[in-house]
């Protein structure tokens, strides 16, 4: 059947519970704690939930080592076994750790498809689970960020699908609904400039969905999107709204690399040239920049050379 065990029941049944990723301490915590139990308690017949806990836990904090440590946890738990939900849950962590490679998507996917498949087959009083809807939400929201990431033929399109299934789900989890509608938006903004009204207003939804957890990395990415929505849009209103979301991203504690630049850069394109000059060099001096950020900086350097 698949009950989750007490210290997963104890994180993931209430939504308020689930550490953010700025929220170190927390995590720190829960780690501790998990690890200790595991240590403490191995030879308990449920000790590999408590390993997806943990697993997940070094997903969510991130830190050097943590995602080769929580991928050897997913496939410990794989080789183990363990019921049905257990198997969809870890699919989809591991799934989770390809987002960032394109590389590996292909792969991914069909992880994430694997889950959906292991889920839609559980008895219906697991599906009655507090944890239940958050990994169901999950495992769409992944699948989806995966597509993205892929950019093959059809991928954006199911993308959307995957999406808006999630954005008219009633029981949809509250934290992977914000995202779905954050992606959205951001396909809207690629795609859909005759939409780009829709791409605000989605955007804007997801922070309200988000703006609880102000460190979460989407929620500062939807500050983000619907600056650049409203830049394409294009009013006066637009960019004034556009300048102060963008510099709200700026002044954040919650420093993201690839966020902060994609935001210094999209303030750089809307600002008078000796403060566009000057978040344009504060991008140049960092390291670590996505190809897709190295690429518009040097279109920017282009841009703001032909203006002098």
């Amino acid at each position: 059947m698949g009950i989750p065990s007490s210290i997963s029941e104890h994180i993931y049944k209430s939504e308020d519970s689930f550490p953010a990723p700025s929220e170190r301490l927390k995590l720190n915590k829960a780690i501790d704690t998990t690890r200790r139990f595991i240590s403490q308690h191995s030879d308990r017949l449920d000790i590999i939930e408590e390993k997806f806990v943990l697993a997940d836990l070094y997903v969510g904090r991130g830190e050097p080592g943590d995602y080769e440590a929580a991928k050897n946890l997913y496939h410990d738990i794989l080789d183990r076994g363990g019921n049905p939900y257990l198997r969809a849950r870890t699919l989809i962590g591991l799934a989770e750790l390809s987002v960032p490679y394109r590389n590996e998507t292909t792969a991914a996917i069909e992880l994430c498809e694997r889950a959906g498949k292991l889920l839609q087959k559980l008895d219906r009083e697991v599906h009655n689970f507090p944890t239940f809807s958050f990994f169901r939400s999950k495992a769409y929201v992944i699948e989806a960020d995966l597509r993205i990431t892929r950019d093959e033929k059809g991928d954006h399109q199911k993308a959307l699908k995957l999406h808006e299934k999630i954005i008219k789900d009633k029981k949809a989890h509250w934290y992977f609904k914000g995202r779905a509608l954050l992606g959205k938006a951001e396909l809207i903004l690629y795609h859909y400039r005759k939409k780009l009204n829709e791409g605000i207003n989605l955007a804007r939804k997801a922070h309200t969905l988000l703006k609880g957890r102000p460190g979460d990395y989407f929620t500062i990415k939807s500050r983000i999107v619907e600056a650049e929505c409203r830049v394409q849009h294009g009013t006066r209103r637009d960019f004034e709204i556009a300048e102060r979301l963008l510099i709200e991203v700026v002044k954040s504690p919650y420093v993201y690399t690839d966020l902060m630049a994609r935001a210094k850069l999209d303030l750089a394109e809307i600002q008078e040239i000796p403060k566009a000059q000057q978040m344009l060099k504060e991008v140049q001096e960092m390291e670590g920049l996505d190809p897709y950020i190295a690429q518009k900086v040097k279109l920017l350097e282009t841009k703001l050379s032909e203006m002098r």
